[in-house]
């Protein structure tokens, strides 16, 4: 897991780029924008594929956490405060700082609904809160983030069966499970869903919660020990 100091440096300077330019966002969105692919069976599969996996990963971890409070040892290799760790991640992640905060009070209309792409809304950058939407707002995006939960969860449990599997297997598991924030990522720009930059800062505020909730449950005292 990063060091979350260094999480929180690379989302200021991730930030740099869209305060230089921006009209960024609306540049990326241009290229990805297309009506058609926004009702595509195949675009709406993809999403609703990775958005369930996000939420049994989710249940399998908020049980084997019980299970193993309940047991006070090991499941599956893992402590409780490991599960209890992809549980608050989640928790803390999409749920309370994306879902709660950000989408309810940042007020960032989505892509599709700005006057640069055909809709009525007024754009307005990642960096300065709007009034440009009510709910459920484009700042930052709740599946990306699920994603990159579900990722942080899916390597972190890779990391326990590390012995039990070949290298090979291990990398090629380890990019797949890295590939699904941005998969996720892709297919909301392509949709005309979300900005570059939502889906970029959803990354980053999850990953930087979990590597402070490493720091906090597991640094501190090694697993095994």
């Amino acid at each position: 897991m990063p060091n979350p100091l260094r999480v929180a440096l690379l989302a200021i300077l991730a930030m740099l780029p869209f305060v230089i330019f921006p009209r960024l966002d609306l540049a990326v969105s241009d290229l990805f924008f297309a009506k058609g692919w926004m009702d595509s069976p195949a675009s709406e599969g993809i999403r609703f594929a990775l958005w369930r996996l996000s939420g049994v990963v989710l249940l399998a971890a908020f049980v084997l956490w019980l299970l193993a409070l309940v047991r006070k040892r090991a499941i599956l290799r893992g402590p409780a405060r490991l599960w209890g760790l992809i549980v608050l991640t989640y928790a803390l992640g999409p749920g309370l700082l994306v879902d709660t905060l950000l989408k309810r009070h940042w007020g960032r209309a989505r892509p599709a609904d700005v006057a640069e792409f055909g809709g009525s809304l007024t754009y307005s950058p990642p960096w300065w809160p709007s009034d440009q939407c009510l709910s459920n707002c484009s700042f930052v995006s709740g599946e990306v983030s699920g994603a990159t939960a579900t990722a942080i969860a899916l390597l972190l449990v890779l990391g326990l069966w590390r012995d039990r599997l070949s290298p090979l297997a291990l990398r090629v598991l380890a990019v797949l499970a890295a590939a699904l924030p941005l998969v996720t990522a892709l297919q909301r720009l392509s949709t005309g869903r979300h900005f570059l930059s939502d889906t970029l800062f959803a990354m980053l505020f999850t990953l930087l919660l979990a590597s402070l909730l490493h720091r906090a449950l597991i640094r501190r005292k090694p697993l095994g020990n």
